[in-house]
């Protein structure tokens, strides 16, 4: 029994555990090597030897690339860079795009009509419908400037919905001089590029996105009665987006419009401190999300009435409270210009319309006989033979026919939209629009009737439903 239990006992003494040498720390496996090397000196197959030496150079070149790129990256480098939300992204591409050597990289964007976000002028193959344009892309190449190689590269990464590039410019050396003048270059020809254009931003991913550029419009191209031209509400299609942009284009400002339905409170207060120092914000529509009825919502505290107010709430994803935080704050500041549009202001909050918050208020209403008068002129009013005899530059014949369309054109019934583009039917011959604008008018009137007739059947059986 003793012999049997002595065999199996458990050793009094531990086991020696085997010593982690330092170098295994820093770089792991490579205390293996000389045995390796051993094993492959006594080994007879040469073969063998052979995989073995490439594994060892591949092992070896892994941790000497990796230690050779960061240290020459930290040490004797100077980086700039930039992320594609931001505008110094198109100043960027659009000068590589313009430059000779970009036609060489090996990695490019292909796309049709316009570059990404409409920012540069990219390679064309030549034909102006559907042309085909190229920009670098998750790629690097090297070029120089200025008697100094750069490096250019970009990079896909994953950003919180999709994929994001980021673009960076690199030079040897510590001082990134070169980089900042190379970025100086890029915003002069950018500004060229956009000259005489107000560029658009809107608000897309959580973050401002430039969307087009388009030519600035003067004000005296927005056809408004003349007393009106200084502030915005008023029915759809009375000019009020038109008038934004021309105020954008004539203070030369870029125009960020927001659209409150795709925000919530704290993403409209960091779309707001992301703006640029002067600028001008169109939120359009104020009204159609409601978000300036939530004080009298909120009110409502008992019984089913307490139910029906929160779900109300829930809807309206922007609170009174945040937009008139941000109008208070950041909004407020000197050099921008805030511009609300709706087409219902009696359902605006009268604290968010207060003087102090909205200094100026101005309805763009229906036309009357001045404004008919000059949309007609607006559309006829050019140096170019009409295949009905006359001349649109022709003063007497088209003021005569300016004439006798106000007067035939009901005064505070359209909006300049509707007539705009009853004109632009009979674009080349103003004597068929002055002949057959009363028959619009009758037609037009009897469609708004059965429109309206339709709406109040919608909303009688929406109402017997819900009750």
């Amino acid at each position: 029994m003793a012999a049997h239990n002595n065999a199996y006992s458990l050793p009094s003494q531990p086991l020696p555990l085997s010593p982690i040498s330092m170098i295994d720390v820093f770089f792991p496996g490579l205390t293996n090597i000389p045995a390796a090397l051993q094993q492959l000196q006594a080994g007879p197959n040469s073969y063998g030897r052979v995989l073995c030496i490439c594994g060892l150079a591949v092992f070896f070149g892994r941790y000497v690339n990796d230690f050779f790129e960061a240290f020459v990256t930290r040490h004797f480098t100077s980086r700039v860079y930039v992320s594609h939300s931001n505008e110094a992204h198109d100043m960027l591409v659009a000068w590589i795009s313009s430059q000779p050597f970009s036609r060489k990289a090996s990695s490019l964007l292909a796309s049709v009509g316009t570059m990404r976000r409409g920012s540069a002028n990219d390679h064309f193959d030549g034909n102006q419908k559907k042309s085909l344009q190229y920009s670098p892309w998750n790629g690097s190449f090297s070029f120089w400037y200025k008697n100094r190689l750069l490096t250019f590269r970009s990079v896909q990464k994953e950003g919180r919905i999709f994929r994001e590039e980021e673009i960076s410019v690199s030079c040897t050396g510590r001082s990134p001089d070169v980089l900042r003048e190379l970025f100086s270059e890029c915003r002069a020809e950018y500004l060229k590029l956009v000259k005489n254009k107000t560029s658009v931003f809107e608000h897309r991913d959580g973050g401002w996105k430039k969307t087009r550029a388009i030519d600035k419009r003067p004000l005296d191209t927005v056809i408004l009665d003349e007393k009106k031209k200084t502030a915005l509400y008023g029915p759809p299609g009375t000019g009020k987006s038109s008038l934004s942009r021309a105020i954008a284009g004539a203070c030369d400002l870029d125009i960020y419009i927001l659209n409150l339905s795709g925000v919530d409170d704290s993403s409209l207060g960091k779309l707001f401190t992301e703006l640029p120092a002067k600028y001008v914000v169109l939120v359009e529509d104020i009204d159609a999300v409601d978000v300036t009825q939530s004080r009298q919502r909120g009110t409502v505290k008992t019984g089913q009435d307490e139910t029906s107010s929160s779900m109300e709430k829930s809807q309206g994803r922007v609170s009174l409270s945040a937009l008139l935080n941000v109008l208070d704050g950041v909004g407020s500041q000197e050099g921008r210009v805030l511009i609300m549009t709706t087409n219902h202001a009696e359902r605006l909050d009268a604290a968010l319309i207060r003087p102090g918050r909205v200094d100026m208020k101005i309805e763009l209403g229906y036309t009357n006989k001045d404004i008919n008068a000059r949309l007609f002129c607006a559309v006829f009013m050019r140096d170019d033979t009409l295949p009905d005899g006359s001349r649109q530059g022709d003063e007497v014949t088209l003021g005569n026919l300016t004439t006798e369309f106000a007067n035939k054109m009901p005064e505070q019934e359209f909006s300049p939209a509707e007539i705009q583009s009853f004109l632009l039917e009979y674009r080349r011959s103003p004597h068929m629009a002055v002949e057959n604008v009363q028959e619009w008018v009758v037609r037009t009137r009897e469609g708004k009737r059965q429109m309206k007739r339709a709406n109040s059947w919608v909303l009688q059986e929406g109402g017997d439903i819900l009750g």
